[in-house]
């Protein structure tokens, strides 16, 4: 920390602080959870009384929504416990080295990134490291082969005439229709029909 003049320090304090009350903040206001546990149920948290009345996709929204406030949480809360622990470094005097390998962060650097305890080498290390990814590439197998060739083949390009061609097959509303033989299948249900109820 001698590279770091009083000045400075108490600018990153009071940086590590400002940031500290701010996040502090989001969790009064959301007090909705407590310790990491949502304590209102989803059909509360939406305002509804009852979600027998709701769409599926409505449901799914909400679902969205908490799902992306429970990670924001996370988040929030990570970055609260750095703070926690640069705001623990000034006190012991370790404020402004790298943990890893003891080298000085530049002020610069610390300005940007005041929470940090590495070296911009070793912050890219543990980067690499610490990547977050979707927990649901860990179960992901690769497709079989010849997945999606047709795809691929149209490379990204669908044009009228494919759309013509993929939609013939169902027909349309201005195709005719064959009356006699619409009706001689209505006719054959309707005989079914009385001929089950006669017996």
């Amino acid at each position: 920390m001698k590279h770091l003049n009083e000045e400075q320090l108490q600018q990153l304090k009071q940086q590590l602080l400002d940031e500290r009350e701010q996040l502090a903040g989001h969790f009064d206001i959301r007090d909705e959870e407590i310790d990491g546990e949502f304590t209102i149920s989803l059909q509360d948290s939406v305002g509804e009384l009852s979600s027998a009345d709701n769409h599926p996709a409505d449901l799914g929204t909400e679902t969205f929504e908490r799902e992306r406030d429970m990670a924001l949480n996370d988040n929030y809360r990570g970055r609260l416990e750095e703070i926690e622990a640069a705001l623990e470094r000034m006190e012991e005097d370790t404020y402004g080295t790298c943990t890893e390998c003891g080298a000085e962060i530049p002020f610069e650097r610390l300005e940007a990134v005041p929470e940090t305890p590495y070296c911009i080498d070793h912050a890219r290390a543990q980067q690499t490291m610490t990547e977050k990814r979707p927990v649901e590439e860990d179960v992901m197998t690769t497709p079989p082969t010849g997945a999606g060739e047709a795809r691929q083949a149209n490379n990204g390009r669908f044009d009228e005439a494919d759309a013509w061609k993929t939609l013939e097959e169902y027909g349309n509303a201005s195709d005719t229709v064959n009356i006699q033989e619409m009706e001689s299948d209505q006719g054959e249900r309707g005989l079914h029909r009385a001929n089950s109820r006669a017996k």
